[in-house]
């Protein structure tokens, strides 16, 4: 008895919390933050550097190369904006 009542307090409790995250930050999920084009452009720029860590530590360097011509774009792109 005690352990039904306490899983309805809980469900309660939660649904209570997820309001007022929702009503102080909007919608949680999925997580929609406001990126401008900058921050699109260094996302990217972090993916890509790491995948060319993984590639240079399997010694996939054809593959390298490639990830570093568009490393090299968005680098430019960064600096015009």
């Amino acid at each position: 008895m005690f352990n039904e009542r306490f899983d309805k307090y809980l469900d309660h409790l939660s649904e209570l919390v997820y309001a007022r995250l929702i009503e102080r930050y909007g919608d949680v999920y999925p997580l929609s933050f406001v990126t401008d084009k900058e921050e699109i452009l260094v996302g990217e720029l972090a993916r890509l550097n790491t995948q060319l860590n993984m590639l240079e530590s399997r010694e996939e360097y054809e593959k390298c190369a490639l990830i570093e011509i568009r490393i090299k774009k968005i680098e430019d792109k960064l600096k015009n904006l």
